[in-house]
């Protein structure tokens, strides 16, 4: 409500939490609108209702872990009206830290300090199709300050282009609902990419994210493990289902084959994580082939929509 920038309305889709936020919204903010499920219908379909019932020529999906800063929209609206082309635009997202409000937290009480370490910088690619937010964990010191196209733009805070998002709908979903939740950002980026529209990073305009699934701040396996351990089971569960989805939906077979020698190797690192620390996550293989049917349908959409070839797509490989 302290943006710069004011033709804008807030709508919030709830997805039947039990905290008081609705109650809590509409006593307070009386404008927003809410949308209240009365199940949890995952992230995907939940965002698919709010842009749905949207009729902007913008539609800014942000989680409520994140905080804008004030002239957020200003930065980002005004840079997605020089690309038309764009269908998606992102800024510089920082981390919000959490810490104890005195020394003997006793309630357990937390409040959010901004930070100078990167969140994201947009989303890159890697020829064994891992996907990592650009900058993680990085200081800020304005390595990342050049506006540019990206492979996509973290769901946590992204501006889409109505017309973009309208142009690349499946059976009128934008996000895919088979995924529930996790990854379906980045299944949204890549068919963006496919219809032929562009994803844009603009540094000026930033936010604040407290991440929950994060990458550790020093990479290693110890690191790795335990942060994988702090994260929920189904998180993880839906990981690797909707990546390998994603993967079936969205990439060129050349492509892989082109990239097979780093693919596998990754593959493989995966399969034997999961055999000596995730064997629950081998309940997924079934689940992946149960909704497989389903995205191999949609695959034959968008290829037969795609204004992008096999060459174009390698190019954000890295």
């Amino acid at each position: 409500m302290r943006q710069s920038f004011r033709d804008f309305s807030v709508l919030i889709i709830d997805n039947a939490s039990d905290d008081g936020t609705v109650e809590f919204i509409r006593a307070n903010y009386p404008t927003v609108s809410v949308l209240q499920n009365f199940r949890n219908l995952g992230y995907a379909r939940a965002n698919n209702q709010g842009i749905q019932l949207s009729t902007a020529n913008y539609v800014l999906v942000m989680n409520p872990d994140v905080v804008l800063a004030e002239d957020f929209l200003e930065k980002i609206v005004s840079f997605a009206e020089s690309k038309p082309h764009g269908g998606s635009f992102g800024g510089k997202i920082l981390k919000l830290r959490s810490q104890a409000i005195d020394e003997k937290d006793e309630a357990g009480l937390r409040q959010m300090i901004k930070s100078e370490i990167i969140d994201a910088a947009g989303l890159a690619i890697f020829k064994s199709r891992q996907v990592i937010n650009r900058g993680e964990n990085e200081a800020d010191q304005n390595q990342f300050e050049r506006r540019q196209e990206v492979f996509g733009l973290t769901g946590a805070c992204v501006l889409y282009r109505r017309s973009a998002l309208l142009d690349i709908a499946i059976k009128n979903e934008f996000f895919d609902s088979d995924f529930f939740a996790y990854k379906e950002d980045i299944d949204l980026a890549w068919r963006l990419r496919l219809y032929g529209w562009e994803n844009w990073y603009q540094p000026a305009a930033v936010s604040y994210h407290y991440r929950q699934m994060s990458a550790p701040e020093v990479i290693n396996f110890k690191n790795k493990f335990l942060s994988r351990q702090r994260s929920s089971k189904i998180l993880r569960r839906f990981s690797w289902r909707n990546h390998h989805l994603m993967l079936a939906k969205n990439d060129f077979f050349g492509n892989l084959i082109l990239a097979l020698p780093w693919f596998l190797v990754r593959e493989i690192k995966i399969i034997l994580y999961f055999l000596i620390f995730e064997p629950f996550q081998f309940k997924n293989f079934i689940e992946f082939f149960r909704l497989l049917p389903l995205a191999l349908i949609k695959r034959k959409v968008i290829m037969a929509h795609r204004k992008v070839e096999a060459k174009g797509m390698r190019q954000w490989f890295k």
